[in-house]
């Protein structure tokens, strides 16, 4: 069923130029049912001498038409000029008319322009699948002064045997109203929000909300998601042979692009958590030309991971290795992980080069004084109470991991928020 819900103003139904908004429409898309919404002094015109509901009765005699149902709701608000006060009321209305079934035309030309207002932003929202209809003046102009009737002396039957829009071949005067969706929009700015914020997570919550917004957009912000975790399936899929490619063979950049993520979260804590694991890997490249992993460790499995262990035997027969490690420490209580202790003083004994060592030795130092509080105790986390503790500004901390790492180019997730934003603003193109 086919529903038009109308307003009604003083152009309703007929003036002396031709059939008013809500008229028009019955006449041009012929629905089955009509919901007439009458403010109270509309109300009073309409109980006086039922001029809106029997022009609709008119029109269809005229033109062999059963009258659609008509249904009338009288408001109580006189404050007709309040479009806030109407959007409560109209959207109940409306929402239980779509949730009916029926497709719902809405006229937005009739009624006051607070009524109108009120409508077209429901219409914007994007919430209710609501077709809006607007009907030009009979002039194709604004209308003037003395084209309407004077509501209070109506002469409804003159009117009709004068209506132009009667004769054959008349103009039709309605289109529907081009909105913006607003919801769309709305939505649309809170997912590039949360891209820049590295929210990616919100961020695909809410794109995949949008009907707007492509599948590879959607996959981006998911992808992007999943990379703040390793998780590089989807972004090898999606990225790949951009500069924004999943680099699968080096983990350890991946990881320090989630660090740099974090802490322009502001998320210190874990920032400094995590710095353990990207300094031993960082430990562990600079040692490798000078001493191959082989040569003191071994790789085992605790649980699921895979940990760095001593290889006992090999430090045993090298001397430099036993002395630097303490091979007498190592007898008496056999630790089987190397930790970053052990790592730092392999770096100082056998890297040579010392710019590097310098690098490694303050981030050390960072870990040192801050990790292990921020891991095991309940204490504040500010950044200017971290930087305190560990003597050295978090920016810094990160700009020596990537000077480290030799190859990074900072900024990754802010580049990915950049080319999801492109997406999307495609998609709104």
């Amino acid at each position: 069923m086919t529903t038009l819900f109308s307003p009604v103003g003083t152009a309703d139904p007929i003036t002396i130029l031709g059939d008013g908004p809500m008229l028009h429409i019955v006449r041009m898309r012929r629905p089955e049912k009509v919901v007439l919404f009458l403010s109270p002094k509309m109300a009073g015109y309409q109980e006086r001498d039922q001029r809106y509901t029997r022009a609709i009765e008119l029109l269809s005699s005229s033109e062999g038409l059963a009258v659609p149902e008509i249904h009338l709701i009288e408001s109580d608000n006189q404050e007709v000029h309040r479009f806030d006060l109407f959007m409560d009321e109209f959207e109940d209305i409306l929402r239980d008319l779509v949730a009916s079934g029926e497709r719902v035309l809405v006229n937005t030309s009739s009624g006051t322009a607070g009524m109108a207002q009120a409508l077209v932003a429901l219409g914007s929202f994007g919430r209710l699948d609501i077709e809006l209809l607007q009907v030009t003046t009979p002039r194709n102009d604004t209308n003037e002064k003395d084209d309407r009737e004077d509501p209070d002396n109506y002469d409804l039957e003159s009117l009709w045997d004068l209506d132009c829009d009667s004769a054959d071949g008349s103009t039709n005067r309605v289109s529907t109203v081009q909105t913006p969706n607003f919801a769309e929009r709305l939505l649309r700015e809170n997912v590039s929000s949360l891209c820049h914020s590295y929210e990616f997570e919100a961020a695909n919550e809410l794109v995949q909300k949008m009907t707007s917004a492509s599948d590879k957009t959607k996959q981006m912000v998911a992808a992007a998601a999943a990379r703040l975790n390793l998780d590089g399936n989807l972004s090898a899929k999606v990225f790949g042979g951009t500069e924004l490619s999943y680099k699968s063979n080096d983990l350890l950049l991946e990881y320090l692009y989630v660090m740099e993520a974090r802490l322009k979260q502001g998320h210190y804590a874990e920032f400094v958590r995590a710095l353990s694991p990207a300094l031993t890997e960082l430990m562990r490249k600079y040692l490798q030309p000078y001493l191959p992993d082989k040569r003191y460790m071994v790789k085992k499995r605790r649980g699921s991971d895979e940990v760095y262990a001593y290889n006992i035997d090999a430090i045993r027969e090298d001397k430099k290795l036993s002395d630097t490690l303490n091979i007498a420490y190592l007898d008496k209580k056999a630790p089987s992980y190397i930790n970053n202790v052990a790592f730092m003083s392999l770096v100082k004994a056998y890297c040579k080069d010392d710019v590097a060592v310098r690098k490694l030795e303050q981030l050390r130092d960072v870990e040192f004084a801050a990790r292990n509080s921020l891991a095991h105790t309940l204490r504040v986390s500010s950044r200017s109470s971290i930087e305190k503790q560990c003597g050295t500004p978090l920016d810094r901390t990160m700009a020596l991991l990537f000077e480290l790492h030799g190859s990074a180019n900072p900024g990754l997730y802010e580049r990915i928020a950049d080319a999801i934003d492109a997406s999307l603003n495609g998609a709104r193109a």
